[in-house]
């Protein structure tokens, strides 16, 4: 094998043809687009937990609110809706209080929407029991 020969074949397997690259492309774009659909459907979720949170904080105020409220007044039966601003974010308190078998002991049940959303299902929803006595 003569030196010029041995040039040409070297040349030859020094590089990446170019429809290796093309394929070496198309994979790492394939693969970003995936990671970066896992990053956007783990941000929805993260932001659906956050709201969810929230809306329990609200919920869980409602009712420590009504369970004050007792020991002043009377639990008095009925619906009642309310807006709080809390985290951001305006939250429809919808609370429906009801007799129970037991005289003086109410249940409540507070359920909480997003107010920009009154379609939407409830972010959260607690169920208790008060008395005024």
């Amino acid at each position: 094998m003569s030196i010029e020969q041995f040039n040409n074949q070297q040349q030859s397997s020094l590089g990446f043809t170019l429809l290796e690259i093309v394929i070496a492309l198309a994979i790492v774009a394939v693969s970003v687009l995936g990671i970066a659909g896992a990053m956007n459907n783990h941000t929805e979720i993260a932001s659906g937990l956050e709201q969810r949170i929230i809306a329990s904080w609200v919920a869980s105020n409602k009712i420590a609110e009504l369970r004050h409220d007792a020991k002043i007044n009377r639990v008095r039966v009925g619906n009642s809706s309310d807006t709080i601003k809390m985290g951001g974010h305006r939250w429809r308190a919808r609370t429906m209080i009801e007799k129970t078998d037991v005289e003086r002991v109410f249940k409540v049940t507070v359920t909480v929407k997003d107010d920009a959303q009154r379609d939407e299902v409830d972010f959260a929803k607690l169920v208790t029991a008060i008395s005024d006595d």
